[in-house]
């Protein structure tokens, strides 16, 4: 609640200085766009690509964790529906039950503590022309303030926008233009 109240005060404190420049200058004027930036990983073709071979990368490293989790969902079923094990042998599967959930625990951590190195050091050039991008596309169409729809929409703090305000599909679609990417199915010229 304190969040959602933090966010409407900055919103009002933005539009407020946004209102009294235009009044100060009667030159600005306020415009206020929404791009959803959780579609840049599927819709930006440059991040795309990376996306696609980051997943290319680990997905060895996800059967493997799959073979883990299934070998333990297997042996916990072998113990629980199993009543004629001797007490040794009970405990003896047990032991293994606890080692793989070891195993699959550091396992999975290893693998998401890498993927997310490699993600960050792989994309977050990227972003940071996106970035530079989206200055200048605001700058060219005269948006002064933009909004993620996604922590908007998560916040609730807009209740309501209208859809053009939304630049997401028109800002994407210039910067895939500006920024092509040479894949075998759409080659660069």
């Amino acid at each position: 609640m304190k969040m959602k109240l933090l966010l409407i005060m900055v919103f009002l404190l933005i539009s407020a200085s946004g209102a009294s420049a235009q009044a100060a200058s009667g030159a600005t004027k306020v415009k206020v766009a929404i791009v959803d930036t959780l579609v840049f990983r599927d819709e930006v073709l440059e991040l795309k690509a990376k996306y696609e071979k980051l997943q290319t990368e680990f997905a060895a490293k996800g059967r493997d964790l799959e073979s883990m989790q299934n070998s333990l969902a297997n042996k916990q079923k072998v113990a629980q529906e199993n009543k004629t094990l001797t007490l040794p042998q009970a405990q003896k599967l047990n032991d293994e039950i606890e080692q793989l959930k070891k195993e699959y625990s550091r396992s999975l951590q290893d693998s998401q503590d890498n993927y997310a190195k490699r993600e960050k050091a792989d994309t977050d050039d990227v972003y940071e022309k996106i970035g530079k991008f989206l200055e200048q596309y605001c700058a060219k169409h005269g948006i002064t303030t933009v909004f993620d729809a996604r922590r908007l929409q998560d916040t609730g703090v807009v209740v309501f926008a209208v859809p053009m305000a939304n630049i997401t599909k028109d800002f994407i679609s210039e910067y895939n233009k500006a920024n092509p990417v040479q894949t075998a199915a759409n080659p660069t010229k």
